[in-house]
This record gives structure tokens, C-alpha cells and sequence, in this order.
């Protein structure tokens, strides 16, 4: 999906008794762009993945950047690169963002450029593998950051599939040999799943939104909001319904049935009528029914939870936290656990621009 400000909640009073897919595809669009303002007022976008969020924070202001944008940062060696704690693209005013060189931080504390004009960029949760398209070859290539060994994707896609007018979706596997690549507004809409290690390419319903992919033959996750529900579908089972309008969800956890989402209350008397209420609500998306809600913990005044993503081990998952204000504290990544909402800190996200973190939902 495109940046988390496109990404914003808005809720209507009713469900629509006529066509629900027709109008999601059509209602959706629209709701995107107030939605993350639901959750925070002053920050965040984050776009398509199984896999990566994009993050971007809005200021009245230029901060003051740990990278400014104008720093020599060495390309990306063809091999020998350490695991990605995240990429950025430097904060400008400008259209010509979009076309700004992604910047790739290690944990190691090593930044790396990839060349200007790379189209749509995910990394693994595990941050030892990229995947972005590439405008040359007309498809999406696979990256192993170690080893430098590339996969091609069987599927060619015209440029206009990620160009500005059209929202797009790229949702990794953990291992990312295995995607979904989604998008809607331009002329083609393409869904996809695609194995490049077998090769294959399948169609996914229309209208239905990626939220998780595994790899080998594992659960596929799609989603789909409407006015005040939505529905998430595990592929092999029926759908499920649950009482949100959301893209605010997890990947699929590792027992390959349970799934979380940003927890949110609903009230028409005030604005905006949707707000995160602080806490995550864990939920079988096999089977649907009883769900638990747990207030999240831990998180600094000034900081709200806008994202989440993948899951660290069998009882926490990714979330990153936005400020609340335009001149709050620095945005921030956590691990949290779903049983007790408590979180621990990873690290901070080093730039105000466009900012991607490996295993986020987006």
C-alpha cells in the first residue's frame, strides 16, 4: 500500500446492504485518505507487504535528520551486506521523492544507497533479503543480501503498475521467494501471487487487500474493509467477519490461525469518529468468534501505536509507535507481546521521510 498518511480510518454507520465488494473497492480508496489521522493526527503513511510498512511522518517543519540528504552514503555492494534494520528515503517537499535513492541501514550501523529510480521496495521480516522492481527488466527482482544471489519474478509488469497515480501492494514471505503484488487506480488492477522459486503466478480475487503470505505452500492472508466491518480471508477457509474498518493488522503468527490488529472505538458525536484506543485485539482468522482485546503497555507519552507487523517469535509481534504531535518525540519500533501488551524497545526510525521497517504490514 502506498505511505501510512493515504492509510487513514473512517467508519460509517451502517454496513451497505447492495454489492459489499463493489463498494469497498470504490469506499476504501476514499477512506485512505483520512484514515491514519484516525490513529494520530500528525503522523504516518504505510503502503503494501507479509512483509515491510512504509512510514512517513508530516511537520510543518524540516527536523533535524541523523542522514541529511545531501550525505555520501557508498551504493550497495553486490554482495556481503549484513541484515536490514531499515530503509529510508531522505524527507523532501517535492514530488521528485518518490524518485529519491532508497537508503538501507544495517544493524551494524552501515548505510548503503540503491540507485535512484528503484521502483517499489520490501525487505523480509528477517532483514536478509529486498525485493523492489525493476524498471530495466519490467518485473520484481528478489535480492539475497549475503550471498548477492537474485531471483526474477516470472511476472513482467508494466511501470504504469507503480507509477504515482496507481496505490500498489508488495507482501513478502519470510524467505521473499514467494509474493503477492497488488494494485489498484491505474488501468490493469492486477493481484498476484507469485513462487519465483517454482516459477508460478496465480491470480487473487480483486478487491481483496494482502495482509500476509508464507512460503512453500503455507497460509496466504487477504483482507477486505467495509463502511463499519470488514472481512479477512485465510485461502482454503471462508471468510471471517470482524466489527473494524482496518488495514491496521499483523502478519499471520506462527501457528497459522491467529492474527492481531491496533484495537479502535467508534463514536459519531466525535472527530474524527474512529480513534485507536491503545490496545491490540488478538482473534482466530480461521475461525472468527471470540476475540481478546489487551491495552498496550510500555509505549512513552507522546507516542501512539500506528502499525503492526511481523511476529518475533510465537507471542510477540512488530509495532511501530508515531508521535501524537507534530513535535513529538522520534518514532519508534518495539517488539509486543500479545498476552500481556507489554513492549520492549528495538530501535528508532533514523529518518523523517519515507521510512521502511522489514515486517511491517503496510
Amino acid at each position: 500500500m502506498n505511505p501510512l498518511r493515504e492509510d487513514l480510518h473512517a467508519l460509517a454507520e451502517q454496513a451497505p446492504a447492495v454489492d459489499l465488494a463493489a463498494q469497498a473497492v470504490r469506499g476504501a480508496r476514499r477512506r485512505r485518505a483520512t484514515r491514519l489521522a484516525v490513529a494520530i493526527a500528525a503522523a504516518t503513511c504505510l503502503v503494501a507487504g507479509g512483509g515491510t510498512v512504509l512510514f512517513q511522518q508530516l511537520r510543518p517543519e524540516p527536523p533535524v535528520m541523523l542522514t541529511p540528504p545531501e550525505t555520501t552514503v557508498s551504493p550497495l555492494p553486490a554482495e556481503g551486506v549484513g541484515p536490514i534494520e531499515q530503509a529510508y528515503r531522505p524527507e523532501c517537499r517535492t514530488t521528485a521523492c518518490t524518485k529519491r535513492a532508497w537508503r538501507l541501514v544495517t544493524r551494524d550501523g552501515d548505510t548503503y544507497e540503491l540507485p535512484a529510480g528503484t521502483g517499489p521496495l520490501e525487505v523480509t521480516a528477517d532483514g536478509r533479503r529486498l525485493a523492489y522492481y525493476s524498471s530495466k527488466q519490467h518485473t520484481i527482482v528478489v535480492r539475497d543480501l549475503a550471498s548477492g544471489k537474485i531471483w526474477k519474478s516470472p511476472l513482467k509488469q508494466p511501470a504504469e503498475d507503480f507509477s504515482g497515480s496507481a496505490e500498489h501492494a508488495l507482501r513478502l514471505s519470510p524467505s521473499g521467494l514467494r509474493f503477492i503484488v497488488s494494485s489498484w487506480g491505474g488501468r490493469r488492477d492486477p493481484n498476484k501471487l507469485v513462487d519465483v522459486e517454482r516459477g508460478t503466478v496465480s491470480d487473487l480475487p480483486r478487491g481483496w487487500w494482502p495482509v500476509s503470505v508464507s512460503d512453500g505452500s503455507g497460509p496466504v492472508v487477504l483482507a477486505k474493509p467495509y463502511d463499519n466491518a470488514g472481512q479477512v480471508w485465510v485461502l482454503g477457509h471462508d471468510p471471517i467477519t470482524i466489527p473494524d474498518f482496518t488495514y491496521d493488522y499483523s502478519t499471520l503468527a506462527p501457528d497459522g490461525r491467529t492474527l492481531t490488529r491496533l484495537g479502535q472505538t467508534f463514536d459519531p458525536d466525535r472527530r474524527p469518529m474512529v480513534q485507536q484506543d491503545g490496545s491490540i485485539v488478538v482473534f482466530d482468522a480461521v475461525q472468527g468468534g471470540r476475540e481478546t482485546r489487551v491495552p498496550i503497555t510500555g509505549i512513552p507519552e507522546g507516542l501512539h501505536p500506528s502499525r503492526l507487523g511481523s511476529w518475533l517469535n510465537s507471542t510477540e509481534v512488530t509495532v511501530v509507535a508515531a508521535p501524537e504531535s507534530p513535535r513529538g518525540p522520534t518514532p519508534m519500533v518495539y517488539a509486543m507481546d500479545v498476552r500481556t501488551g507489554k513492549t520492549r524497545e528495538l530501535f528508532a526510525l533514523r529518518d523523517y521521510g519515507i521510512t521502511l521497517v522489514p515486517g511491517l504490514v503496510h
